[in-house]
């Protein structure tokens, strides 16, 4: 465990059984970005991405895990934190991307940390929702 700051924040949207997945010019990943070098809140500065990427105001976030990862929009791999995000006010854009549930987590392109911890998601989902 360590409380390294990340050098990139990214969003796990959950609901109904499923996570977002963000399409991307290069393939699939997740709604997020870099964490400015003076940023002080990364939750914050999570807000704001999905604000921007997605349109969304999100409400609850919790800090999921962090691990080397370069999002398809990313030219290196980089320290990056993951956030669940299970409320928002908005509608995602149908247009920006995927819902996906555990069954079809494998039709898409995703490194296995990445596949492993939206599984970890959805499985908490599973249990808080019944």
């Amino acid at each position: 465990m360590t409380d390294r700051r990340p050098d990139c924040v990214y969003g796990i949207l959950a609901r109904d059984g499923r996570v977002f997945l963000r399409r991307l010019p290069e393939g699939w990943g997740l709604p997020g970005g870099t964490f400015p070098p003076m940023a002080d809140h990364r939750k914050n500065e999570l807000r704001g991405l999905l604000w921007d990427q997605l349109g969304i105001d999100a409400g609850s976030i919790w800090a999921q895990g962090a691990f080397d990862y370069r999002n398809p929009d990313e030219e290196t791999e980089r320290f990056s934190g993951f956030y669940t995000v299970w409320e928002w006010d908005g509608e995602v854009p149908e247009d920006a991307g995927a819902w996906v549930g555990a069954a079809s987590l494998s039709e898409f392109d995703l490194p296995a940390s990445l596949r492993i911890l939206l599984l970890s998601v959805l499985s908490m989902e599973t249990m808080r929702t019944s």
